[in-house]
């Protein structure tokens, strides 16, 4: 009526139990081992970032420095690049990031565009600020065309609409009078005045 059963054989689950703690155990190990690794990789690199930046530039003794002016719109100006001077001979012994601040402290209104070993170009932006047209609007030379500019209680500039009318093919006076900016009071009042030209 009893059968009789074998015993249960422990021994394969068991072995098959330590076999997957150890691979788990090898697998936690080596990822460690592997992120450890990488951190040490890391902190090579940064010393070595820290040790680049730390590196002296290299600015000659003669070095100049120009200023590139931009328009508000980021367009090229009219004005020729004019050099300022040469480089403080402290700046020699700099690296580029020392050099950078340095000139960013010293040249607050101007940014930094280019860095040579023998020449330094900042840029600033020309402005057209005129506290005496404040809240009116003025008709001016914009390149080639005329252009019609709102200025704000502060007298600064902004571009209204750039007409499609050409200045050169405007009288000499009329041109004149648009290269030195035709000042009105009112929107309304500019227009009437570029209609005037236009015909």
């Amino acid at each position: 009526m009893f059968e009789r059963r074998d015993p249960f054989n422990w021994k394969i689950p068991v072995m098959i139990i330590a076999g997957v703690v150890a691979l788990t155990g090898g697998i936690y190990i080596g990822v460690k081992t592997n992120s450890a690794d990488a951190q040490k990789v890391n902190a090579k690199e940064e010393i070595k970032k820290e040790q680049k930046v730390k590196e002296v530039f290299g600015l000659s003794k003669d070095c100049e420095i120009w200023v590139h002016t931009k328009n508000e719109d980021g367009s090229e100006s009219d004005k020729n690049p004019m050099m300022v001077g040469t480089v403080d001979k402290s700046l020699v012994e700099m690296n580029e990031k020392e050099i950078r601040e340095y000139l960013k402290n010293k040249y607050p209104e101007r940014e930094v565009e280019k860095i040579s070993k023998y020449e330094i170009v900042l840029s600033e932006i020309q402005t057209h600020k005129d506290a005496s047209r404040s809240n009116k609007y003025a008709l001016e030379a914009d390149d080639d065309l005329i252009g019609l500019y709102k200025y704000d209680d502060d007298g600064n500039r902004e571009l209204v609409e750039d007409t499609q009318i050409h200045i050169n093919s405007l009288p000499k006076s009329v041109q004149e009078e648009i290269q030195k900016g035709v000042v009105v009071d009112s929107q309304e009042e500019a227009y009437s005045r570029l209609e005037n030209f236009g015909s």
